[in-house]
């Protein structure tokens, strides 16, 4: 059975759900310590209702409150929960550990999951030991088609769920727009997502962030299915410096192995 949009809206409890909002949004690099003023505003809960909220957490310790700064910050006791969410997820801690090795080429490599219909959350990282470069948050989500991680996801899901993922993030009959090369119209995305799926590999250039270059694999599971992008970052500028196809192909290697050695865990 299909459950609508409105009817899981209806099934919700607004205070946890607003809760949630609250966790996540703090788990963001860039609200990572926010006034009760920018998390009201960034998460559209009233300001009453998102101070009665905070005050409730901060009696949890799930959050922490800052009072000369008047900010809001993670508390601790979130810690023991993400290490437990990450042994519970056995193949994720087997795919975190390709990442050691990818992370010698230089560049930062991701492993992303979806966590909501349309979003993608990165789940592990791995970061070359360079006084400059690329880095991401843990935690942090973002739209599925949205880049070459999004799009690489995206091309994999089942047509159904791939039709439901459109209906949710097209407004005017055209995708989100993130910068001026961004993907914006439904065939660039069906062309995109045909190439992806014949070469198990996407890319992007600029599309979701401003001088950034990205690649980005499939991971799947016992079924076929995908659970997981493997991704990498790499700043537009030295794209002309390195070898792309050798890189792509050490990716497209490295997600097939990684797919092999999860394939008993998923």
């Amino acid at each position: 059975m299909v459950i609508r949009n409105t009817e899981k809206k209806a099934s919700l409890v607004p205070a946890l759900d607003s809760s949630l909002k609250i966790l996540e949004l703090l788990a963001k690099q860039e609200y990572h310590s926010a006034t009760l003023t920018e998390i009201s505003s960034a998460t559209s809960i009233n300001t009453s209702t998102c101070l009665r909220i905070l005050r409730t957490l901060e009696e949890k310790s799930y959050v922490v409150f800052e009072p000369g700064a008047k900010t809001y910050s993670l508390g601790a006791p979130l810690i023991a929960l993400g290490n437990r969410a990450k042994e519970v997820n056995d193949y994720i801690q087997v795919a975190s550990v390709y990442l050691k090795e990818l992370v010698k080429t230089g560049f930062t490599f991701v492993l992303v999951k979806r966590i909501r219909e349309t979003s993608l959350m990165y789940v592990a990282k791995e970061e070359p030991s360079l006084k400059v470069r690329l880095t991401v948050s843990m935690g942090d989500s973002f739209p599925i088609t949205a880049g070459a991680l999004g799009k690489c996801f995206y091309a994999f899901l089942p047509d159904k769920e791939a039709e439901e993922v459109l209906k949710k993030l097209i407004v005017d009959n055209q995708l989100p727009q993130y910068t001026k090369n961004s993907l914006l119209t439904l065939e660039e995305l069906k062309n995109q997502t045909q190439k992806i799926r014949g070469e198990l590999i996407a890319e992007s250039h600029e599309e979701y962030s401003l001088g950034i270059s990205a690649f980005a694999c499939p991971i799947f599971d016992s079924n076929g299915e995908i659970v997981l992008g493997l991704g990498t970052y790499i700043p537009k500028s030295i794209i002309g410096e390195i070898n792309v196809e050798d890189l792509k192909s050490i990716m497209k290697k490295v997600a097939q192995e990684i797919t092999e050695a999860i394939s008993t865990l998923v």
